[in-house]
């Protein structure tokens, strides 16, 4: 069956990724504190732990797209079409329940539009996604009719965004559960075996009897709804919603995924190590900012590391035999 490899796969590189990815966490933290002991205080710590959970809820996502052998790429204007229409319906005077609730509706349809592409069409997603989030831009422009978007934001998701327990921020510890219950349905539920068999021996999984198309599903409604919740703490976060919120939540959750040792070809990997990998990201964000590096330069960086893992992935993957 093609779960069969599954145990080897994550005995093998994949943890050895996930060792890797945190090894390498814990060597960028301390030439951050070398470089500038700021980065030790609490006070940074909460700063980066709250940037760190917008990427990483969207990270979640994409995680469970990617171990499927797929990708999604219609993030970044599904968050921003689905964080306007929540400012403006709740600004129209509907209540938060039923503007999150819109919301999160058109995330779940955005993401059930991909996998029919893919599953059903049997369209590349790099292609598929790249076109709905270009259908979304347009749908946002005649939504918006190309103003500024209304930014009257719930004083619920604000406490969610930029709140506090103690002296704990609370984005963080909704990051942390929807982290757990990311890792546990992947490491002791059937859709996280589904998964991992899915990208590891598509039509191997579907002669076994599962329906492969409904994993598809399943995994880009998920990314669809990470989209969504990750946009609306983001606009509780900045206080408003603007087109192209979306634009800077592309790059950077695929190369925290790819950094976190999950193969882009999917079959390996997990949210464990992607939790180090957005860690890591945000902390290098912050490095080149102090750096004075500006977003070309960024771009660049993540970029490399992207090409770099996606080759080196890409040997892994090759038959030895």
């Amino acid at each position: 069956m093609a779960t069969s490899s599954l145990a080897t796969r994550l005995t093998g590189w994949t943890r050895h990724g996930v060792i890797v990815s945190y090894v390498l966490l814990v060597v960028l933290i301390l030439a951050a504190i070398a470089y500038n002991p700021h980065f030790a205080s609490w006070g940074n710590v909460r700063a980066q732990l709250q940037i760190a959970t917008f990427i990483g809820i969207i990270a979640i996502g994409q995680t469970l797209v990617i171990l499927t052998g797929q990708i999604d790429l219609s993030v970044p204007w599904n968050l921003t079409f689905s964080s306007i229409l929540m400012a403006t319906l709740y600004g129209e005077g509907y209540g938060v329940v039923v503007a999150v609730g819109a919301a999160l509706l058109v995330g779940a349809a955005v993401g059930l539009v991909n996998a029919i592409g893919v599953a059903v069409f049997r369209l590349h997603s790099l292609v598929w996604t790249l076109g709905m989030n270009a259908l979304l831009e347009g749908a946002t422009m005649v939504y918006t009719n190309g103003q500024p978007p209304d930014s009257t934001i719930p004083g619920f998701i604000r406490f969610l965004a930029v709140g506090y327990v103690g002296s704990v921020p609370v984005a963080p510890i909704v990051w942390a559960v929807l982290a757990a219950l990311t890792v546990l349905v992947l490491a002791r539920s059937r859709f996280g075996r589904f998964l991992y068999a899915t990208g590891n021996n598509e039509p191997a999984l579907f002669l076994s009897g599962v329906d492969t198309r409904l994993v598809h599903v399943g995994a880009f409604v998920v990314s669809g709804l990470c989209a969504v919740i990750g946009g609306i703490l983001l606009t509780g976060y900045s206080s408003q919603t603007y087109l192209g919120m979306g634009n800077d939540y592309l790059l950077v959750p695929i190369a925290a995924v790819i950094i976190g040792g999950t193969n882009i070809m999917g079959g390996s990997g997990g949210y464990v190590g992607t939790i180090a990998g957005v860690l890591i990201v945000v902390l290098l964000q912050s490095i080149l900012s102090v750096a004075q590096i500006g977003p070309a330069g960024k771009n660049i960086v993540f970029g490399l590391i992207i090409i770099g893992l996606v080759l080196l992935y890409a040997r892994q993957a090759r038959p030895t035999d």
